[in-house]
């Protein structure tokens, strides 16, 4: 069933994503242009990073903006495939540069091979795994910690920061979301915008020294 919502609810979640929408995108253009003097590996790796934010947020936004119907369903499947799209490219810049040489490459590989089950599952299945969705986009957000000793030796204390409260902020959000409150799509939405944000800044402050 296809949930509907309060009008102002709904124009509350149309103006989060008219916000993150623009901004994901400047984001994703800035940390690419940052990564030109440091080689093609960085840009690569950090235009995958874009891409995936990028295509998070638009098919969350076209998905949530669609009116009900058949067509819906189908965006809704798009929009469950690409939060897996966006935690792989999330990962895929420090994993690959900052841990290269200290198991990120099959830290990254590993993340890979989990979206490439999450796209899948939510194309192929639509509804009928949701749970065990939702335990793979947990699984995946926390993977980080299998290299925590690494991790700790390789980043600055601030990126480290911004990692762990953006993991924190999206957990906070799926919660909110779970119980299904009166405006939980609207801060769910805008906790995730917080939590990208975090990230943003913690990859770009590692990768090219600044926001």
């Amino acid at each position: 069933m296809q949930r509907t919502y309060k009008p102002t609810e709904y124009w509350a979640d149309a103006a989060v994503h008219a916000v993150g929408m623009p901004l994901g995108l400047l984001a994703a253009i800035n940390i690419v242009a940052r990564s030109t003097p440091y080689g093609p590996a960085m840009v690569i790796v950090n235009a995958i990073y874009g891409l995936g934010l990028v295509g998070m947020l638009t098919a969350s936004a076209v998905y949530q903006m669609a009116p009900a119907g058949g067509a819906k369903e189908k965006l809704r499947r798009i929009d469950k495939a690409m939060i897996f799209v966006m935690i792989a490219g999330t990962y895929t810049p420090i994993s690959t540069i900052t841990l290269f040489g200290h198991h990120g490459v099959e830290l990254a590989a590993l993340i890979w091979a989990m979206a490439g089950l999450g796209i899948f599952v939510s194309l192929r299945y639509p509804r009928r795994f949701e749970k065990a969705l939702f335990g793979l986009y947990f699984a995946m957000s926390y993977l980080l910690l299998v290299l925590i000793n690494e991790t700790f030796r390789a980043l600055h204390h601030g990126v480290l920061a911004l990692l762990i409260t953006g993991g924190l902020t999206y957990t906070i959000g799926a919660g909110i979301r779970a119980r299904r409150k009166l405006f939980h799509n609207p801060v769910w939405h805008g906790l995730v915008l917080l939590a990208a944000a975090q990230q943003y800044a913690a990859i770009a402050l590692q990768l090219t020294g600044g926001v």
